[in-house]
């Protein structure tokens, strides 16, 4: 029985330590995403540091579909898509430090958009 609690315990820490590892990594990264019901969706402001920012969006319907970055300066990224293509990601390089928000609009609902880096 001892033993047993023994492996268990060592089971799981390792365990708990795999799991803290991405956690511990995530929370070093920036990010913020919105879902919204409506075939439009914004992101709350977030304070950018400036770099490479990554952008995931996904609208539902099938036509043309726009995910946009503004940031104090205006327009700082922005791409337009194909609705029926589902979820996507893009990379913005070059953008300025800032706060930002992210805009995306489609056809039809639910959409969701979000900013990470």
């Amino acid at each position: 029985m001892h033993s047993t609690l023994k492996c268990a315990l060592v089971v799981g820490a390792v365990v708990a330590s795999v799991f803290a590892g991405p956690v511990a990594s995530a929370a070093e990264q920036g990010g913020v995403s919105s879902t919204c019901p409506d075939s439009a969706c914004v992101t709350p402001p977030v304070w950018f540091p400036g770099g490479t920012l990554s952008v995931d969006a996904d609208v539902h319907g099938s036509g043309p579909a726009e995910w946009v970055v503004r940031g104090p300066g205006g327009v700082v990224c922005r791409t337009g898509f194909a609705a029926e293509s589902g979820p996507q990601s893009w990379v913005c390089r070059g953008v300025p430090a800032g706060e930002l928000e992210g805009v995306v609009s489609g056809p039809a609902g639910p959409s969701n958009i979000g900013l990470r880096w």
